[in-house]
């Protein structure tokens, strides 16, 4: 990916860790849509899967977000668990 301005970008689902972030990127690139997955350094350096640390911002351009968030409220990951 060539050199973009990822500040015009918006977080469209955030993952509760990298593992579930790549799926959701995963699924979002399979649609044509461009993701950047926005993580703590110090989560990724020690490799964290839980906890504040280990959460992940799945991000798409601007022109995206509508596609990207109707895609995924059409799966598991756009519906919130009951209680």
């Amino acid at each position: 990916m060539q050199n973009q301005d990822f500040e015009s970008w918006v977080t469209v689902f955030e993952a509760s860790n990298i593992d579930e972030a790549n799926i959701v990127k995963g699924m979002l690139e399979a649609s044509d849509i461009p993701v950047f997955l926005e993580r703590e350094a110090v989560g990724a350096i020690y490799r964290l899967s839980v906890g504040p640390l280990s959460e992940v911002a799945v991000k798409v351009p601007k022109n995206n977000a509508a596609r990207a968030s109707q895609l995924l409220q059409s799966t598991h990951f756009g519906v919130m668990p009951e209680e």
